[in-house]
């Protein structure tokens, strides 16, 4: 039983740190915009590496080293 609870916490931590882009926008044209954003910000910040995305602009996450 424990081995089973202790993959089951390493899965829930790896899906924790997956890259997750939340879109908060109600129009086709939004969804649309905030697809090619999300497309630039990948291809600038790296794959895992985007903090935000709006239809507008996009952020990469600070790597603390």
């Amino acid at each position: 039983m424990k081995k089973i609870l202790h993959i089951l916490s390493l899965v829930a931590i790896v899906a924790s740190l997956s890259a997750c882009i939340s879109v908060v926008e109600s129009t086709a044209e939004a969804g649309k915009q905030i697809s090619v954003m999300s497309q630039q910000a990948v291809a600038t910040c790296g794959q895992g590496n985007v903090d935000k995305v709006t239809t507008t602009s996009f952020t990469c996450k600070q790597n603390s080293r």
